[in-house]
């Protein structure tokens, strides 16, 4: 998955929620409310061991 993917699927997705990927990250296999719901739903698709991205509560401008 591309930088350019993993940002489109984080800004895509509700805020303050979970996004499980499958382990080698080629693919979004849940996205839920809660770190139990995405882990449930990850193993529910045949994932083990997902890998989990956290959104923000509200996207905010970063200067550097």
């Amino acid at each position: 998955m591309s930088d350019e993917e993993r940002v489109r699927i984080l800004r895509e997705a509700e805020p303050n929620s979970w996004i499980a990927l499958a382990s080698d990250e080629s693919r979004v296999v849940a996205i839920a409310p809660t770190y139990a719901d995405a882990v449930a739903a990850a193993e529910r698709e045949g994932v083990e061991d997902p890998v989990l991205l956290k959104t923000p509560d509200e996207w905010l401008p970063l200067v550097l």
